[in-house]
This record gives structure tokens, sequence and C-alpha cells, in this order.
């Protein structure tokens, strides 16, 4: 029998603004663990869009088609996708410590891998070793905000997601910019790299952070999970399926889609990318603030109404500087789903909260393995342009799942 759903009231007062993992949150703990969430997640948005903005020049030297090249976004996905599936029973297990540990151990091998790559397979397994990075990261980093900022998911996810979007921003512009004017791609990933060093060093060293996290798994706590919220979950996965989709297949192909769809240069193309994911990370500053007012469900629609509108102006729209512009408001419209669709299960399933939303965000991660991918492989028969209108059936889903009775809206009370 399904539980009654009931949609929380956004607007209510935490019952504290900020929850240690079992205890308070000294200041120093607190600042050293916004430092880690902000590199870490700025360094897993690098790791997932860089290689779109490197993507036309590997293609070249390496002569290689688009459905060859897209299998890169299915390698990373495909081990992201595995281990993210598990890592929330992991960190219930084992506890999120080494769990991050992990994440960090192999992200820096992936980027050093690509660094040091003389041919396009040993990239693809650099991108197999980086998933594993970031399947080990994004649940249990995400499980962890949710703690700390108990009965304030939906701010704080949205916050803590700009720093990801400060990366998926900023790499690709850098990316087009240097290598625009003859940088060596290798350098590009050689930093992060190091930076994954680093990050591993704070985890480690961390104690506080960590030193009264429960450990240990409820042996009924899985068929629990799965029986009392199975329809909740599922349809909390479609969305998510659906909107990593929409949005990886987007940054994914839009700089290739500059270069070689309308004629661009690698600049323009990771210019594009930055104006995507800089107003992914605007949008997630101004849905933090709006899930003070609005529901959650109310903000989804809006949010993917907004996507459509500006994937349909991409389509009429040939030349470039309309294409940027169509590609910014697709991203300010992207902005507030991940977070808010995590928040809606991190709400509402308190006890195994981080293998429910391990389970969401492999979902997501599972539309970023298949979508960039297959559009890449038909974009070869019918044109770039083509992976678009596959995005605008893709947001049209998304936007029914929305209205389920899961993202139902509720009066405001304040």
């Amino acid at each position: 029998m399904i539980p009654d759903f009931h949609p929380p009231i956004e607007g209510e007062e935490a019952k504290s603004d900020s929850h240690m993992v079992g205890g308070s949150m000294d200041r120093n703990t607190e600042i050293k663990f916004y430092f880690i969430v902000a590199l870490s997640l700025y360094f897993l948005a690098i790791s997932m869009v860089i290689t779109g903005a490197v993507l036309p020049k590997w293609m070249d030297l390496f002569e290689i088609s688009a459905g060859r090249a897209g299998r890169l976004f299915f390698l990373y996905y495909l081990t992201y996708v595995i281990i993210t599936f598990s890592s929330g029973f992991l960190c219930d297990l084992f506890g999120k410590k080494p769990i991050l540990l992990l994440s960090q151990i192999f992200l820096g091998v992936g980027f050093f891998c690509i660094s040091s790559a003389d041919s396009f397979p040993a990239i693809e397994l650099g991108m197999l070793i980086m998933g594993l990075g970031g399947g080990f990261c994004e649940a249990p980093m995400t499980g962890l905000i949710s703690q700390v900022f108990n009965g304030r998911e939906g701010f704080a996810l949205n916050m803590s997601q700009i720093f990801f979007g400060i990366g998926a921003a900023s790499g690709p512009f850098l990316t087009g910019y240097f290598l625009g004017i003859g940088f060596n791609w290798r350098i590009l990933y050689v930093i992060p790299g190091i930076v994954s060093l680093y990050i591993l060093f704070l985890l480690f060293s961390e104690k506080k952070l960590f030193e009264n996290e429960k450990k240990g798994m409820n042996k009924g706590g899985t068929l629990v999970l799965f029986n009392h919220w199975k329809i909740f979950l599922a349809i909390s996965c479609l969305a998510m399926l659906l909107y990593v989709g929409a949005e990886i297949a987007s940054s994914s192909w839009m700089s290739t889609y500059i270069v070689k769809g309308l004629s661009g240069n690698l600049y323009l193309g990771g210019l594009a990318m930055a104006g995507f994911w800089g107003m992914i990370t605007i949008g997630r500053i101004v849905f933090a603030y709006l899930s003070h007012l609005y529901h959650y469900g109310t903000l989804l629609r809006i949010s993917a109404v907004i996507s459509l509108g500006f994937l349909l102006f991409l389509l009429f729209s040939h030349q470039i500087v309309l294409a940027i512009i169509a590609f910014m408001g697709i991203g300010f419209g992207f902005s507030g789903i991940w977070p808010l669709v995590v928040a809606v299960v991190a709400r509402n399933i308190e006890d195994m909260q981080a293998p429910a939303i391990g389970v969401v965000v492999a979902f997501g991660g599972t539309g970023a393995l298949l979508f960039p991918w297959l559009f890449g492989i038909l974009s070869d028969y019918m044109g770039f342009r083509f992976i678009f209108i596959m995005v605008i059936l893709l947001v049209t889903a998304m936007l029914f799942v929305f209205q389920s009775r899961f993202f139902k809206d509720t009066a405001k009370e304040f």
C-alpha cells in the first residue's frame, strides 16, 4: 500500500540552520566544510564538462566521427552510474569520509591519464576512471549537505550547486580561450589532477566533520525504502533521468554544434558553454531564494517551461550570437531542476536518505550515459541540430512528470 504523500510546505523555518553529522559544527569546521564542498563540486563539474569543449579538437586530431566521440560521455557516465547507485549504501555502511576519499583518488588518476594520453583509447580509459571518481563524489557530497542543512535542503542544494555551475561555466570558457591561442590541451587536465590530490589531503586530514557519523545499515532498511517509497522514488528517478539527459546532451554537444554546425571556432564554442553554465549558476542563486517563497513543484514547472521556450528559440537561430543567447536561456531554465528534485527527495525521505539520493542521482547519470552518446550517433545522419530536437522531447516529457501529484502545490503559509 502506498503511503499518502503530502508535499511539504516551503517557507517554514528550519528547526536548526546547521546540523553537524551528529553534533554542532564549530566555526573552523564550518569554514573548512564550505571550502571542501566548493572545491569538490567545482572540479567535479570540470571533470564532466571540459571534454565537451576539447572534443572538436580531439575529433580533428584523432580523426574520429561524432558517434565515436560521443562514446566518451557514455564511458564517463557508465562507471559514474554504476558507482552512484551503490555510493549511498556504501556511505551508510562505512561512512561518507572513505567514499569521498575514493572519489578524489579516481578523479586525480583519470585527469592524469587523459593528460598523458597519446591515443584516443587512452582518453577513453581516462574517462572511465574519472567516472568512478564522479560516482563516489556527487551523491555522498549531496547527502552530506542535506544532513548539515536539514530542513533547508532546497536553499542549501541550490547554493552548493553554484560552485558546480561556476566550474561548468569557467572550465569550457577557459578551455576554449586557451585552445584558441594554441595552449596545450594536456595542461588543462594536469591542473585539475593536482587539485584532486589537494582535496584528498583536506578530506584525509579532517577529523571533526566526520567524527560522530553513524555507520552501519539496518538490514531491513533497503527493503523498507523501496517498498514504502517505490512510486515516489520511481517518479523522482524518471524526472532526474530526463533532466540530466537533457542537460548533459545540451552541454556536451553545444560547442561542437557552434563549431561544426554553425561554422564558429573553439573560442565561440567555449563561450556558448560558459554562457550556458553561467546562467545555470545565476539561476541557482535565484531559485535558492525563490525556494523560500514558492513550492518546489511550482518552481520545477516554471523551469521546464523556460527551458522549452529557449530550446524552440535555438531551433530557429541560425546565427551564432542568437544561438549563444538561446543556450544561456536554456541554462537559466535548467538551473533549479537538479537541486529541487533532490530537495524533494531529501525532504520526504529522512530514513535511508543517502541511499535514496544515491539512487535518484544515479538515474540522472543514466540519462547522461545514454542520451549524449545516442544523440551523437544520430547526428552523423541527421545533423547536429537534431540533437536539440531530441532535447526538446526530453524536457517536454519532464514537464509532464512535474504534473505528478508528488510535485503537487500546496498553499503558502508564513
